[in-house]
């Protein structure tokens, strides 16, 4: 998969993506981009801090795996976003983060149609 095509085509599902980004798990960015004109509100660090902490939530699910599936994507929402987190490969993730008002259900189908 090209992850840097993969990221530039989730910015044109909708004007209120902020943010895409693929990492492994050794913590490193393989993919990225913001929107045009959007602020970062977190430092650098502070994502590496929770990409790491995503993978450890992958690995919780995927011990889950043969009782209730495989894990699809998880959503967290904040006070000022919204982060969606998709389980792309053994050792790959991808965050989307959105706008408040972004609709889940169109940004999860359209992105489980990209990957």
């Amino acid at each position: 998969m090209e992850y840097e095509q993969l990221c530039k085509s989730i910015f044109d599902i909708d004007k209120q993506i902020r943010f895409a980004a693929v990492y492994n798990s050794k913590i490193e960015k393989i993919a990225e981009g913001i929107r045009k004109g959007v602020k970062t509100l977190i430092p650098e660090s502070i994502t590496e801090l929770s990409v790491e902490q995503s993978f450890i939530r992958w690995n919780t699910r995927i011990l889950m795996e043969e009782w209730i599936g495989s894990p699809k994507y998880a959503l967290a929402e904040y006070e000022r976003i919204k982060r969606f987190t998709f389980y792309l490969e053994k050792d790959k993730i991808l965050l989307v983060s959105t706008e408040l008002g972004m609709d889940n259900n169109l940004l999860i189908n359209r992105i489980r149609q990209l990957i």
